[in-house]
């Protein structure tokens, strides 16, 4: 019985950094998250946030943040890549690309 409750610990934990795919044991992907009609720019900004165990969260991931590091201030369009092990640690980062 320990085993099966440490296990749906572990799987119930994996969902908590990520709405959209999800690994048991590794969850790594990257999405478009919005799109415009300008066109397409040569900077590119990122913006990070981190989750530690499901306990901790940290940081701004937003889009906003992203452009403002790149000097965008037309964003043509924003990507979001998860990386999650194990629940334990999830990485989400949202790129964006513009003028």
């Amino acid at each position: 019985m320990t085993v099966a409750c440490a296990l749906a610990l572990t799987l119930g934990m994996t969902s908590c950094g990520s709405v959209g795919l999800v690994g048991a044991v590794y969850t790594g992907y990257t999405e478009p998250a919005a799109v415009t009609s300008n066109e397409l720019g040569s900077k590119v900004g990122q913006a990070s946030a981190i989750s530690v165990l499901g306990v901790a969260a940290a940081g701004d991931a937003g889009i906003n943040k992203a452009a403002k590091l790149a000097g965008i201030t037309k964003v043509s369009h924003v990507d979001k890549k998860v990386v999650s092990v194990l629940g334990l640690f999830t990485k989400v980062t949202y790129t964006v690309y513009g003028e």
